[in-house]
């Protein structure tokens, strides 16, 4: 009993958390689409907020070689990114 407790929350945490990153609207789906599998492949989905819009651009960049992305990719992810509701 001890254990199911926090395991409960521990699934209803990360459900909650995965269920707003796939529910977030954007004018860019394509930016969207690309960032969750070119990034959520190898580590977390950082929220579009945690960084402010000026270091998107370094991540982004600094993350190219590992993500194998085109300039053009990066761009639709970095308007994605950079969106604020």
């Amino acid at each position: 009993m001890k254990i199911f407790l926090p395991l409960l929350f521990l699934t209803f945490f990360i459900g909650c958390y995965k269920q707003t990153i796939n529910s977030v609207n954007t004018k860019f789906p394509e930016g969207r689409k690309l960032y969750l599998s070119k990034c959520g492949g190898c580590h977390r989905i950082y929220d579009r907020n945690e960084y402010e819009p000026a270091q998107w651009d370094t991540i982004v960049v600094s993350m190219r070689t590992k993500a194998k992305t085109t300039v053009d990719q990066e761009r639709e992810m970095l308007l994605f990114l950079k969106e604020r509701e």
